[in-house]
């Protein structure tokens, strides 16, 4: 770019002079008008290469602002997913403690629900014995009565036989 406007430039200072010194009229003429001619286009297109990169420039700023946003976006998201996944794994170890914890609350119950039965057992046991001793007590009692009564007659024929011998 720098090449074709130095290049520019010595054309443009340089024909003058060396027409300067010529004197072949018509000819020169046509040749310093070819010359002003293609300064111009040089100029032009120039200044059209000026612009279109300026406008490269803008587009390659506005892009690379897109890629400093999805880049710091990119990070962003990067963060939250080693967040989640430190998250994830806190929360897989409390599964793990609950399942952990739900066992050994469900053996407990298990344990309990034996004992339970167990002591439903034992009662059963003991309240069949208790029926037993308390018919054994019903017929013992009986069995006391009966001898009280049989005392109170022997005490009875006693005390006549003693009034008996009194007499």
């Amino acid at each position: 770019m720098k090449q074709i406007l130095i290049l520019t430039c010595i054309a443009a200072l340089g024909f003058p002079l060396v027409l300067t010194g010529c004197n072949a009229g018509a000819k020169q003429k046509a040749e310093l008008e070819s010359v002003k001619a293609a300064l111009e286009r040089t100029e032009s297109e120039r200044d059209d290469l000026k612009a279109k990169m300026d406008v490269v420039t803008q587009t390659r700023d506005r892009l690379q602002e897109q890629v400093d946003e999805l880049t710091a976006s990119r990070d962003q998201l990067q963060e939250q997913i080693t967040e989640l996944a430190g998250s994830r794994d806190q929360l897989q170890k409390q599964v793990e403690e609950l399942t952990e914890s739900r066992d050994l609350l469900q053996e407990q119950a298990d344990e309990l629900t034996r004992s339970r039965d167990a002591a439903v057992t034992e009662a059963k046991k003991a309240q069949e014995r208790i029926d037993e001793l308390a018919t054994q007590l019903q017929a013992e009692t009986k069995k006391v009565r009966e001898l009280q009564n049989q005392l109170k007659q022997v005490q009875a024929a006693i005390a006549e036989l003693q009034d008996k011998l009194k007499l």
